[in-house]
Order: structure tokens, then sequence, then C-alpha cells
């Protein structure tokens, strides 16, 4: 009986999509885990999460629209319920840094675009409707302000208050991009005032021309109010966060109300290169604060990046933030999750004859498969689902060749008769290649291959998410 059980075996994965017979662990389950690596997003820049009336929502910058994804989870936002809600007309380019609040009994989304041959400024989108992926939006300049360059506009509430902060140059020309408060008169408008809080002057802040302050973001914790921006350029390793402080109870509008960190608080290290342009969301059991914010996908990579996520850790009111973590190290998975996450390694899951094992001390479990040089070539995860349900299903996957930013390539998910297809970013990390599909509960096999083959990948494990709302 056992010998027809294996000759079956062997058999069904030489068959499947015509591929050649595969070797396989007989035994290999996935098991449940209450941990995660902090790569959630393997492409995206200036990543904004807010957690509104139960779901979390997610956007970034896509250039030419407005996106969100929205979870009632937030490990699952990055692949939750997709919607763009805004396409950029005619009359503008190049939408940057939007953000999802809130106010005033309306949906507002704040992004920087230009006019042609103009700079940037900033807009705001506003929708009555109660659910921000229904109704209509509207797209009006934010009134008030000056014709300067204005970028990642964001907002501060105290007591009832809404202040619009955003970075910006002082004049005309591109010497440096400074950090701007003002009052709102209204959601879409604010006081004709422009108070500098902030402008590069530390050797941080200034290894790259034109000197930068932006993408700034607030926080409070008690009485105490973090204004963290990012500083230096975005498009090199050393891009890093900054911080400002100020008491609720302070004269916000007064600049020597506001403390300035000397020295970064997030920074690269060895591995991880350029984080910034960050924002921060609490649990919705109100347990932690996460910080969501992107980094380069290789070294000197540009604007070319993806986001990872990491707990914010407290010091009574001062914050503490780690070095970014790397491929294989672990961190615990967010408070109040409410969802089952599995993991299993590639070396553990069937394999065909053009794919090999290799050590790789930057993977987690520190030997992967790699090959996919052949279409054909493909692993088999056998999954056992505990329930009929939607699942994120993602495979962490590495590129050899890395560097080439217009090298994108497709993987191909099969369970059963149906194919899903995710795009594989060029990057020096296992990233997150990322689908979601719905499992029957039972056994269901997971098939994952190139699709186009040529460029040799490595994969070094498959996990499933169960989602639960979005």
């Amino acid at each position: 009986m056992k010998k027809k059980l294996l000759l079956g075996a062997i058999l069904t994965c030489g068959l499947v999509l015509g591929i050649a017979a595969c070797q396989f662990n007989q035994s290999a389950k996935f098991t449940m885990t209450k941990q995660m690596t902090n790569i959630v997003d393997n492409n995206g820049a200036d990543p904004w999460v807010s957690y509104e009336k139960g779901r979390y929502y997610y956007t970034k910058t896509t250039g030419d629209s407005v996106t969100l994804w929205r979870s009632k989870q937030l490990e699952t936002v990055f692949t939750g319920k997709q919607k763009t809600i805004f396409k950029i007309p005619d009359e503008l380019e190049s939408i940057w840094a939007p953000e999802i609040h809130y106010l005033d009994g309306r949906w507002v989304v704040y992004f920087a675009a230009n006019k042609a041959n103009e700079t940037h400024r900033m807009y705001a989108l506003t929708n009555p409707s109660k659910d921000p992926y229904k109704g209509n939006w509207q797209l009006t300049p934010i009134k008030g302000m000056d014709d300067k360059f204005a970028i990642d506009g964001t907002i501060l509430t105290v007591k009832d208050k809404n202040y619009f902060i955003w970075s910006g140059w002082q004049g005309y020309e591109n010497v440096a991009q400074n950090i701007y408060i003002s009052p709102m008169i209204s959601p879409t408008e604010v006081e004709n005032k422009k108070i500098e809080l902030s402008h590069p002057e530390y050797e941080w802040e200034m290894r790259q021309k034109p000197f930068i302050n932006e993408g700034p973001q607030v926080t409070i914790k008690n009485d105490t109010i973090h204004l963290i921006y990012s500083a230096s350029g975005s498009w090199d390793n050393d891009y890093c966060l900054g911080e400002l402080t100020a008491k609720v109870e302070a004269d916000l509008l007064n600049p020597a109300s506001w403390s300035k960190a000397k020295a970064p608080i997030l920074k690269s290290n060895a591995e991880v290169y350029g984080p910034g342009h960050h924002s921060i969301v609490s649990t919705k059991d109100g347990k932690q604060d996460w910080i969501i914010y992107h980094t380069a996908r290789w070294d000197h990579s540009g604007w070319h990046r993806l986001v990872r996520m990491n707990q914010v850790k407290w010091q009574g009111n001062k914050i503490k933030l780690s070095s970014p973590t790397v491929d294989n190290e672990l961190i615990s998975r967010p408070s109040s999750q409410e969802l089952s996450r599995f993991t299993l390694a590639a070396t553990q899951a069937e394999k065909t004859k053009g794919l090999s094992v290799i050590n790789d001390d930057y993977a987690l479990n520190h030997q992967v498969i790699t090959g996919f040089e052949n279409p054909n070539d493909q692993l088999t995860f056998h999954f056992q689902a505990p329930k009929t349900a939607e699942y994120t299903v993602m495979a962490y996957v590495k590129m050899e060749n890395y560097d080439d930013p217009e090298n994108i390539l497709e993987a191909k998910f099969s369970v059963k008769q149906e194919e899903k297809i995710a795009k594989i970013y060029p990057s020096q990390y296992y990233q997150p290649v990322q689908i979601k599909i719905k499992l029957n509960q039972g056994k269901q096999t997971i098939h994952f291959q190139s699709v186009i083959g040529v460029d040799t990948l490595s994969v070094d494990r498959i996990e499933i998410i169960e989602n639960q709302g979005e």
C-alpha cells in the first residue's frame, strides 16, 4: 500500500502542469507562528497607515493615482481590499505621499502634486460618505498656502484644534526643505501663517544637496507631541528619521516650544539602508504602536524602495526605535491579531529536479531553494486549511541579480485550476511576494513557479495568513 501511495505521489508531481518529477518531504507540515519578519510590501514608498472606524487603511505613492487598501487587521492591510479612489487629471502630475484622515465628519486625503512647469503644491480630496470606498471625491487645492514648493502635508490635532504641518521651501529656489506649521480653518484651508519649526542644521541632515527635512508625522504620547520627520536625501542611504517634541499645553505656533533631537532616532545599519518617510499607528487594543516606513531595496538603490514595520517602544514619554531588523530576524506579530499565520520552509516543500538547496545565512531558515531559470521549475506546498476562507499566501523570494530596477519578474501561484500572478521586484532581501486566494477547508496544494524563468530566484519559505474581514 505504501509503495502505491508513493508511486501515486511521484506521478502526480510529475504530471502537474507538465513538470518534471519532484523531490518531496512527505511529512512536512505548516506550523502556526506568532512571529514574522518586518518587510510587509515589496514595492512601496511613503507608506501611510491609519486606523479609522474599525479598519486599518494603507496608502502609498503610486504616481498617477491615489489607491487605498484596507483590512480589519494591521498585518493584512498591505494586501487588503484595494480601491483606486482618484486618478490624476490631465492638469496635474506626480502624486506624492497621500494619506487618509477622517476630519469634521468627512474623509480627507492629502497629497502633493504639480502642474506642468510648476513645483509641487498640496491638495485635498474630500468625501462625505461614511465609507471611503463609496461616494464621490472632490479635489481642491489647500487654501491659504503660499505659492512655494510644498509636500508631505499631515494633520496634528490637539484639544480639538487642527494644525497643518508640511515640508516646503522658504523661497522659490531649491536650497533646503523645512518643516512648517499653520492653524487650520477647515480640512481644506489653513490660516495665512507659515511658521518654521525645523530646518536642516545638523551634519546628518545635510549629507546631500539640497538639504532636506520632509515627511513630518505626529504621534502623541501622554502629554508629549512627537513630530518625527525624514532628513537628508531620500535617494541615498543617509536618509533617516529625526524628531521634534513639544508639550500638548505649549503654544505650538511658537518655534521655541519645540525641542529638536541632535541625533537621528532611526538610521541605516550594515544591512538595511535609508529608513524614512514613515507613519505610526496603534493596534486596535491600544497596547502597541507600530512604525511603518520605507527603505532601499538594495544598497544605494535610490528611489526603488520597499516597506517595513516594527514595534515602537516607549520609555515614559520618550520614543525608542531600534535599528531596522533584517531578513533573518524575527519579531513578534502585532497585538490584538485575531487571525492565524502559518509557515513552512521552502526546503520542506516538493521541488522539481531543476531546483536545488543552498545555504544562505541571510535567509530566515539559513537554507533556501534556488533556481527557477526554467518556467517549469516548481515548488509544491501542501496546506491544511482550517476553514473555507480567503487567505493571503506569501512566498519570501530574493533575486540573484537585483540591481537592475527594470528587471521586474512575475511569480505564478496555482491552486487547482486557479492561477494568480504576483510581481517580484529587484531586491537584495527576501521579500514577500503576495496573493490573496480563497481556499476550501481541508488539504490544499499550492504550486509556485516563475512565469518566464531565465533569472535565478531563491525562495526561503511560504507563509499563509487567514484573512478576517476587509
